[in-house]
């Protein structure tokens, strides 16, 4: 029986331009990379993980490089096995760091301007969300239940990566000429039900963009449409492997039709697989997503609001780093007029 085809392909020397051009798009990207974890007023732990995938990328993409060259490295069962896997959780990851974004951009329109200061907006300098005014409801139930839903996509995608992986780890070089049918059916199942739940997903976050448009008062329209944009073109990556899974090869270098070798494969692969990959991190990392999202440092990190002794705490802390403040512009005021005689002599 014939094995399921690797998604891409084997890696041939035509592979070797494409590979080459995303390697250096991807390495383009470090230095928005660079800028983001440096720049205090872009900062947020919430690109972590397309950082991490977008220096991924430019490792496949020279490995990839390497293999179109080199026959022995082109039919590595762990380089195959590698490859597999990245392709398959990859997207999930980026569309993982949207829950997260998601997670802002529904909960900061929920509070009034008595908690406005625990919501993620708050902490984030020129933010485009609009802050409360004075007479605002403020919705802790509504608040409860988007942190619930996000809680619920983001364990979600966590369990779509699983499949995907254990999907990607069945590739085997020998496993194409066993004919062991089992294999087979088992990286099927695990790959189709992996892309099945993400893409569902996927439209679970689309959804919940354009709630938040037709529900929430103080929306921030230009959230929705990144994450709109982005989240379509994460599922045009999970559509694409939907409709090319089927297809199965007799032999890892096959050649024949159907086993995602010839040219027309190849270039679908690169085009609605990779590309739309590259613009979803290229956007996440290109805009000031911390501005646009209002997520502050580390984003929607309550799982609840905080009760009242958790406000006292704050406040406590507050009224500390103010007297510190205070004491030490103090200092520096007592500097200056201790030295101004000195420099007028």
């Amino acid at each position: 029986m014939p094995f399921p085809a690797p998604v891409g392909g084997l890696v041939l020397p035509s592979d070797l331009a494409p590979s080459i051009v995303f390697a250096v798009l991807y390495a383009l990207l470090l230095p928005l990379v660079a800028y983001r974890i440096f720049d205090r007023r872009s900062r947020t732990l919430l690109l972590l993980g397309t950082i991490i995938f977008s220096v991924e990328r430019i490792v496949i993409f020279s490995l990839r490089a390497a293999q179109s060259q080199k026959v022995d490295m082109r039919l590595s069962t762990g380089l195959l096995k590698y490859m597999q896997v990245s392709f398959g959780v990859g997207f999930i990851g980026l569309a993982n760091d949207l829950v997260n974004l998601l997670r802002c951009l529904l909960v900061n329109p929920t509070y009034g301007p008595e908690k406005w200061e625990e919501a993620p907006a708050s902490s984030t300098k020129e933010t485009y969300f609009q802050a409360p005014e004075q007479g605002d409801e403020d919705r802790p139930k509504e608040r409860f239940w988007v942190r619930r839903y996000s809680d619920f996509t983001n364990l979600a995608f966590m369990a779509a990566s699983i499949p995907g992986g254990i999907g990607g780890s069945q590739f085997n070089r020998n496993h194409f000429t066993s004919g062991d049918s089992a294999k087979a059916n088992r990286a099927m199942t695990f790959r189709y039900a992996s892309a099945s739940v993400a893409l569902f997903l996927m439209f679970m976050i689309q959804a919940g963009a354009l709630w938040s448009r037709r529900k929430q008062r103080r929306h921030c329209e230009r959230a929705i449409s990144l994450i709109l944009a982005i989240s379509l073109l994460t599922t045009v990556v999970a559509v694409y492997r939907l409709s090319v899974m089927w297809h199965e090869s007799p032999a890892l270098d096959s050649t024949v039709p159907g086993t995602l070798n010839s040219p027309g494969a190849k270039a679908s692969f690169y085009i609605l697989h990779i590309l739309p990959e590259w613009l979803a991190s290229a956007i996440l990392l290109g805009f000031n997503t911390r501005k646009s999202f209002g997520t502050g440092a580390f984003g929607d990190w309550r799982g609840v609001d905080d009760r009242p002794k958790d406000i006292e705490r704050r406040e406590k802390r507050k009224a500390k780093r103010a007297a510190k403040k205070a004491e030490k512009s103090g200092e520096k005021r007592v500097e200056l007029v201790s030295g101004s005689p000195a420099s007028v002599v």
